[in-house]
C-alpha cells in the first residue's frame, strides 16, 4: 500500500476513533446538565461536531488527541453500589472514594490487500457473520452487558456503515477499536477483538494491521495483549 493511502486510512482512523471517544466523554456530563436544568431545546451530545471539510478540524477545536485520538485519556470513578454516601457523610469512618480508572484504547486497521475500495453490501454482511449490531453513531458494535465491548466503523470519516446505504456505500477499510474498561473482562475482550478482525479480514479480502500501520503478527498480538494485561493490573482490574 502506497504511503499516501496509508496517510489517508490514518487520517480517516483518527477522525473516527476522536469523534466517538470524545463523544463518549460528554454524555454523562450532557446528561447531570439536562437533570439540573429547567426542561429546554438542547443539541443531542450525539450530534455531529461542527462544520467544516478538514478532517483535522476537530483536533485543532480540542487539542487533545494523539495520532489515534486519545492524548489525554479521561479518568472515571467506579460508582458507589454500596448504597450511597450523603455529603454530610465525608468525615471519619466514611468510605474512601473509588480510585479513578484511566480508559485505554486498543485500535486495529483493517485494509483492502490490494489497496482498492471494498463495497457496502459485502462489508455488512461479514460484519453481521460475526454477529455485530449496528447501533451507536451509526457503526457496528460487539455488544455484551448491553455496552458496547469493541466497536467498527468505516475508516471515511466520519465513520457510518449505515445498512440502508450498503448499496451505495465502498470504503477502503475499517477501523476496530475499543474503549477500556469496558462490560467485559479486558483479556476476553481484547481476544474477541482479535478473531473478529481476522475473521472479517478474511471475508473482506483484506489484512489487519496494528495502530504502528504493521502487520498483526503473531509477536504484534502478543505485545498488545501484554501491553493490555499491564494496564489492566496497574488499573486493579
Amino acid at each position: 500500500m502506497s504511503p499516501t493511502q496509508w496517510a489517508l486510512l490514518i487520517v480517516g482512523a483518527v477522525a473516527v476513533i476522536a469523534i466517538y471517544w470524545f463523544s463518549r466523554r460528554e454524555r454523562p456530563e450532557a446528561r447531570r446538565r439536562r437533570s439540573e436544568a429547567p426542561v429546554k431545546t438542547v443539541k443531542l451530545p450525539g450530534a455531529a461536531p461542527g462544520a467544516g471539510n478538514d478532517q483535522m478540524d476537530m483536533f485543532s477545536r480540542f487539542g487533545e488527541f494523539d495520532e489515534f485520538g486519545v492524548g489525554k485519556p479521561r479518568k472515571r470513578v467506579s460508582p458507589d453500589l454500596g448504597g450511597g454516601t450523603s455529603a454530610a457523610g465525608t468525615g471519619a469512618g466514611a468510605p474512601a472514594a473509588a480510585a479513578p480508572v484511566e480508559e485505554k484504547i486498543v485500535a486495529l486497521l483493517i485494509a483492502e490487500r490490494e489497496g482498492t475500495a471494498i463495497f457496502g453490501e459485502r462489508i455488512h454482511a461479514a460484519l453481521q457473520a460475526q454477529g455485530l449490531q449496528f447501533g451507536d453513531r451509526k457503526i457496528y458494535h460487539r455488544i455484551a452487558r448491553g455496552a458496547p465491548v469493541f466497536s467498527v466503523a468505516s475508516l471515511i470519516k466520519p465513520g457510518h456503515l449505515d445498512p440502508a446505504q450498503r448499496r451505495e456505500f465502498s470504503t477502503p477499510g475499517l477501523s476496530v477499536f475499543m474503549v477500556l474498561p469496558g462490560p467485559t473482562a479486558p483479556e476476553e475482550a481484547i481476544a474477541d477483538m482479535f478473531l473478529t478482525a481476522r475473521a472479517l479480514a478474511r471475508e473482506l479480502n483484506a489484512d489487519v494491521y496494528d495502530s504502528n500501520r504493521e502487520p498483526l503478527t503473531a509477536a504484534a498480538e502478543g505485545a498488545i495483549v501484554a501491553d493490555v494485561k499491564a494496564w489492566a493490573r496497574l488499573q486493579g482490574l
